[in-house]
C-alpha cells in the first residue's frame, strides 16, 4: 500500500459493503459518521446477501417466498442518522408460543411494503426515507438463492443453516441457481465504487455469498476496484473452527475469485474471562501474524470495542483504520 491510487477519506468516496448478517451491520454502523458528515459525505452502499434460510427470515421465506428480510432489517437500523422509536422497533421480536413468536416486526414490515410498494427495491427505499438512513441499501440479488457446501470428506451441505454447522475446511461453496443474476443497482454500485469493502462475519455464509454471484466477480475484476477484507474478531464454532487467519483470507480469494488490496485485523487480544468465555463454546481470536497474510497488505491494529459484553468491532477504531487503509492505497 502506498497511495498510488490517490484516493483520501475526506474526498466524497464512493463506498460499497458487500457482506450479511450482523458483520455488515457493524460495518456499516462504523462508516456512518462518514455518510452523514456536513462536508464530501461517502456515497456508502451496502450489498446485502440474501441466503439466509433460518430464524425469523428462513420462516418467512418458507411460507411466503421471495428474499429474506432479516439482514437487510439489521443493516436499515446500523444505517440510521441517530437512535429512534422507529429503528428499535424495527428490531422489536414478538415473544410468545404462538405463529408470531420469533418474528422481527421489520421483517413482518419489509414484507408487507415489498408487496405493497409493488418490489423489493422500492420497498427498501421507501423505509429508508422513513428511516432518514445515511447511504442506499440493497440486496444483492432477487432470487431465492440457497447456499451449498461439500467439505473434504465430501459431505455436502444445503442451506445457510446447514453450513453453519459443516465441518471446516471446504472443498466447494456455491450458490443455487449457480447464475443467479445480480441486482443491477447493487450491481452499478460496485462498478462505479472507489472502494469495495468486504464485512466480517461468518465466513462462508456470510462474508462469501456475495461473491458466489458471477456477475459481482466479474464486475471487480473488470473494475480493479481496491476490495479491502474486515476480517473477523474470532473463529466460530463449526463453521470456521480451526481456520486461521490465513485460512481465511485463502478462502475468499479461492471461492470469491477475487484479489483483496488489503486486509485490517484485529492485534488486541480479549479480556481473560471473555476469551475463557469463547473458547469453552469453540471460538478463538483471529490474530494476524507479520505484516502480509497471503501476500496481502495487512493492517493490524486494536480494533475491539473494550466496553461490548462481547467480542465486537469498536466502530470509531474500525472506521480510523479503514481511513488509514484508504489513504494507503
Amino acid at each position: 500500500m502506498n497511495g498510488a491510487r490517490g484516493l483520501h477519506p475526506d474526498q466524497p468516496l464512493r463506498v460499497a459493503a458487500i457482506g450479511g448478517g450482523t458483520g455488515l451491520a457493524a460495518l456499516l454502523r462504523a462508516l456512518q459518521p462518514e455518510a452523514g458528515r456536513a462536508r464530501d459525505p461517502w456515497r456508502l452502499t451496502g450489498i446485502v446477501a440474501v441466503s439466509d434460510n433460518g430464524g425469523s427470515s428462513g420462516r418467512l421465506r418458507e411460507e411466503l417466498g421471495g428474499i429474506p428480510p432479516g439482514d437487510l432489517r439489521n443493516c436499515l437500523s446500523a444505517m440510521t442518522r441517530e437512535d429512534s422509536l422507529l429503528a428499535d422497533l424495527l428490531s422489536y421480536r414478538f415473544k410468545g408460543e404462538g405463529p408470531l413468536a420469533g418474528h422481527a416486526l421489520g421483517n413482518l414490515m419489509l414484507m408487507a411494503l415489498a408487496d405493497l410498494a409493488g418490489g423489493w427495491v422500492r420497498a427498501i427505499r421507501q423505509l429508508s426515507e422513513v428511516l432518514a438512513i445515511e447511504g442506499r441499501l440493497f440486496p444483492s440479488t432477487l432470487e431465492p438463492v440457497a447456499l451449498c457446501a461439500e467439505d473434504m470428506e465430501g459431505r455436502q451441505y444445503r442451506g445457510e443453516t446447514e453450513v453453519n454447522v459443516c465441518h471446516p475446511p471446504l472443498a466447494r461453496l456455491w450458490l443455487e441457481p449457480r447464475d443467479a443474476e445480480a441486482l443491477a443497482e447493487a450491481l452499478l454500485a460496485v462498478m462505479q465504487a472507489d472502494v469495495v469493502l468486504l464485512a466480517p462475519g461468518s465466513l462462508y455464509s456470510s462474508t462469501l455469498p456475495n461473491l458466489l454471484i458471477p456477475e459481482f466477480q466479474r464486475a471487480l475484476a473488470r473494475a480493479q476496484t481496491p476490495l479491502i477484507y474486515v476480517a473477523n474478531l474470532m473463529t466460530e464454532p463449526h463453521e470456521s473452527a480451526g481456520l486461521n487467519l490465513e485460512a481465511h483470507v485463502a478462502s475468499i480469494q479461492a471461492f470469491g475469485g477475487v484479489g483483496l488490496a488489503a486486509v485490517i485485523a484485529n492485534s488486541e487480544p480479549l479480556p481473560e474471562a471473555m476469551a475463557e468465555r469463547y473458547r469453552a463454546e469453540g471460538g478463538a481470536p483471529l490474530l494476524p501474524l507479520g505484516e502480509e497474510v497471503c501476500g496481502v497488505p495487512m493492517k493490524a491494529v486494536p480494533l475491539l470495542d473494550l466496553e461490548a459484553p462481547q467480542a465486537r468491532h469498536d466502530p470509531g477504531r474500525l472506521r480510523e483504520a479503514l481511513r488509514e487503509v484508504i489513504a494507503a492505497l
